[in-house]
């Protein structure tokens, strides 16, 4: 494959931390985002800007993390995810990406759920989850 072709996405994981304080593969991962900094623009506009608006570079926010899985009531994902959001607790997670030439790019932070939402069980569909978390920061894994 020739560099910039993209890459398939098949082999992308994410682990969550689980009460016990090991790093956990979610079951079933559809989907995830890659959180990354986005830096807020800050007007500073004077009266000699000549009617036109300048900006400065503002603070940073990490945009959430959203991961679609497969869901199954009372498996141990589902109790995993229950409990983690239960716990308001910030803990370790990992995002494991598929590079171009296949190898497989661990980066790590710390989150925190915000919401795990299963679909309305559609009829005759597979059924899905969408979990929301904040997320610090990604930094390659050691």
């Amino acid at each position: 494959m020739a560099t910039g072709d993209g890459v398939l996405s098949d082999g992308t994981a994410l682990h969550l931390t689980n009460a016990s304080d090991a790093l956990t593969k979610l079951v079933g991962l559809m989907s995830v985002n890659r959180p990354n900094l986005a830096i807020a623009k800050v007007e500073n506009t004077d009266h000699d800007s000549g009617k036109v608006k300048s900006y400065i570079p503002g603070h940073g926010d990490v945009n959430e993390l959203v991961a679609v899985i497969k869901y199954e009531p009372g498996s141990p994902t589902d109790l995993m995810l229950l409990e983690h959001l239960a716990s308001r607790e910030k803990r370790p997670f990992q995002l494991d990406e598929v590079e171009e030439d296949g190898t497989i790019q661990e980066s790590e932070g710390i989150l925190f759920l915000l919401s795990y939402v299963p679909d309305n069980a559609p009829l005759g569909a597979i059924r899905t989850a969408t979990i929301t978390a904040q997320p610090s920061i990604l930094a390659p894994a050691d």
